[in-house]
Order: structure tokens, then sequence, then C-alpha cells
């Protein structure tokens, strides 16, 4: 019986003792667990304050590489660079427009699995391994059969300083290339403008020499032709020699006609304004040179505008008379009839007129000489026909451009400003 109690203590008192050890080790578990807890919730607040700080990171970096990008997108240069892998990087609107490859096509790809790698005129896999390629360099772009391009190619390698020993603060530091910067520019519309300009000084140095030149032929012809006149009245005995006399006369009619059309064609220009609608003013041009007995019936003449109404400001008088010789000149390429076709269309700033012929067409060593003075393929022609077509488009503020192929045909574009400051 003493036996049994004694047990039965023994197992109350080892039964208090697990009780106590199973409270101290949940104290124990419960300080651990709170601890933790502020443990987790000072992690979850630096957690939480890195990631605004990296947000507004992010957040600020986004807008550096808009803002950057759009400065990009705003330079009239073309601009790649190509890292050291010869991936493309970077890729402008201007390239895009230069080169005319989209930018989802060559960017982030390997330059040479879009473009040659020679492209710009020298080995791209060889100049970033060797680190050496020309400063600038020149080279002809053939986006299509009709697009031709002279591109300037400007290059500067990006250089990336590395420590030779990154253990050591103060020491020796050594460049890497990073990539090649590539700017592009289109020269093909300033050597367009260039040649326009060189050509202007040169009708204008060659109108002033040839107003000299008249002024001082044109005295002696009158006299040459007032003695020819009396001689053809003395000689009304001799016909034979008033005969010689008269020729002597028609040359001098003749030479006086070409003096007044070089002394015309150096005379400044005084337009008077008008507000015309393109449409009306060339049909009605059509129905005066159809109605000419010497237009050929076999020439079918069309005018085409998606616009019914382009209006345009012009001198009346001077347009109808450079739009009529350039009618002319195309119908008279057509000797055995074809297409004579006026196209006119608009955007905000300009008018275009295209004046499309199916005749003989110009010999290209021919397209540069056209609108220069007293330059003529025919017999008897002055040659400032078309010089005074240039100038008068000049005139109004416009230009002129000619596009021709032999046995199909020839272009003429003119382009003038929709509004112009009178």
């Amino acid at each position: 019986m003493q036996s049994n109690e004694i047990q039965e203590e023994k197992k109350i008192s080892d039964l208090k003792q697990a009780f106590k050890q199973f409270s101290l080790e949940s104290e124990r578990l419960d300080w651990i667990y709170k601890n933790l807890e502020m443990r987790f919730n000072s992690i979850q607040e630096n957690l939480n304050q890195s990631h605004l700080r990296m947000s507004a990171k992010l957040a600020e970096l986004n807008f550096v590489n808009i803002y950057l990008k759009t400065i990009l997108d705003h330079i009239s240069q073309g601009m790649i660079f190509i890292d050291k892998q010869q991936i493309v990087t970077t890729y402008n609107v201007a390239a895009q427009e230069i080169l005319g490859v989209e930018e989802k096509k060559i960017l982030f790809h390997p330059f040479n699995q879009v473009l040659p790698d020679d492209f710009f005129g020298f080995s791209l896999k060889e100049a970033l391994h060797m680190r050496t390629c020309p400063k600038t360099n020149y080279v002809n772009w053939c986006r299509s059969a009709d697009e031709k391009f002279e591109l300037e190619i400007e290059t500067t390698f990006v250089l990336v300083e590395t420590p030779l020993n990154p253990t050591f603060l103060n020491t020796t530091s050594t460049a890497s290339v990073h990539g090649l910067l590539i700017m592009i520019r289109n020269l093909t519309e300033m050597r367009r403008l260039q040649l326009i300009v060189n050509r202007h000084d040169v009708l204008k140095e060659l109108g002033e020499m040839a107003a000299h030149l008249a002024h001082e032929i044109r005295n002696p012809l009158g006299g040459i032709k007032g003695f020819a006149s009396l001689l053809c009245q003395d000689l009304k005995d001799q016909p034979d020699l008033q005969k010689m006399a008269q020729h002597i006369v028609e040359g001098t009619d003749s030479l006086t006609h070409l003096v007044s059309a070089i002394l015309h064609y150096t005379r400044s220009f005084q337009l008077n304004w008008e507000r015309v609608n393109l449409i009306k003013f060339f049909e009605e041009l059509k129905v005066f040179v159809e109605a000419d007995s010497s237009w050929h019936s076999g020439i079918q003449f069309a005018i085409q505008a998606l616009n019914p109404e382009c209006f345009v400001s012009i001198d009346l008088q001077l347009f109808r008379a450079a739009m009529l010789n350039l009618i002319i000149n195309s119908s008279q390429a057509m000797t055995q009839g074809g297409n004579l076709v006026v196209s006119i269309s608009e955007n905000k700033e300009e008018m275009s007129i295209l004046i499309r012929d199916t005749g003989e067409g110009i010999k290209p060593e021919n397209l540069n000489k056209i609108f220069s003075p007293f330059f003529t393929t025919k017999s008897t022609g002055t040659g400032l026909g078309l010089a005074e077509v240039h100038k008068i488009i000049q005139a109004h503020h416009g230009t002129i451009q000619v596009e021709s192929e032999l046995k199909k045909g020839t272009v003429f574009t003119i382009k003038i400003p929709i509004k112009v400051k009178e």
C-alpha cells in the first residue's frame, strides 16, 4: 500500500516537473516567436523601403531612358551603337528613315544578320576586334531601284575604363572597347541643293555677261540692218545683188530677235500674285494646245488630281508661259504620238506638279545642262526656253527637277509653296 503511494507521488512529481519544463519551453518558444516576428517585421519594413527606393529608381531610369530616346529620335543624323559582340543596342528614327530597316528587325540583333558586315565601307568585325576604322567615310546606298543615297559615315569608339587590379583603390586603369558609335548623314539632298546653288551662280554670271554682250551687239546690228536696207533700195535694178542684201537684213532680224530674247531673260521679274485653281488652269491650257494646228493628234493629254480644288498663288501669265513651254517640249518629244500626263498633288506646305511624257527621253549627259542658257539639242532652238522656265519657277520660290530614260520618256517635277511670302 505504502509502495503504491510512493509510486503515485513520484508520478505526480515527475508530471509536475515535466509540466514545469513544458512551461519553460513554451515561454522560450513564445519569446523566440516574438523575436522572429519582430525581425520579420523589421525585414519586411526594410524590404518595403527598398522596394519604394527601387521603384523610384526604376521610374527615374525609365524617365531618363524616355528622355534620351526622345532626344535621339529628334536628331537629324542617323545614330547606331554596335557593341563589341556586334549587337545593335541603339537605333534612332533618323537611321531607320535613311536605311529603310525597321527598328524591330535590327535592334538587339547582330548587325551582320540584317546588313552586310562591310556596309559602312569597312569590316565591322575587324574594326571592333582591331579597334581601328576610318573616322569618316562615304558610301553609296541603293535602298531600292529608285532610291539611291550618298551617305557620310562618322565613327567613334566608345571606351570603358577598367582597373587592372580591382583589389586596390589606387591602381592603374586601362580602356577597353565597349562598342562603336556610328553617325549617318544623308548627303543626297545637300548635293542636290549644292547643284542648284552652283547652277544659279552660273546662270547669274551668264545672264550678266549675256546682257552686256546683247547691249554691245544691238547697236552695230541696227547700223548693219540700216545700211543693208539702203542697199536693197539702191539695188532694185540688180535682183541678184538685192537678194544678197535682203539676206543680210533677214540675218540681222534673226540676231535682233536673239538679242531681245537674251535681254528679256536677264531682266528680273515683278510677279503679280493671283490665287489660281491649278486643275482649271491646266484644263484651259489643254484646250489651248490641242487647238493648235501643230499639235500631234496621236498624243493623249490627261490631267490627274485627287483634290478637285488645288489652289495656289502664282503669276498667271509667267506660270502659263513656263507650263506651256514644258508641255510643248514634251509633245515635240513624241513625234509618233504617246501619252502626256499632268499629275497634281499637295501637302500642307507645297504643291507638286508632274509633267510626264512617253517620248524619246533625254540623254544622261544632257540632264544637268538642259536648264542652262543657250544649251539646246534642237537645230532651230535658242536654248533659252527651259532656262526661262527654271527662272520662272525660282521666282515662285519653287524647284524643278527632271528625270528621263531614253526611249521611255521624261518627267518634270515642279514644286511650289502653297503659301508664298509676297
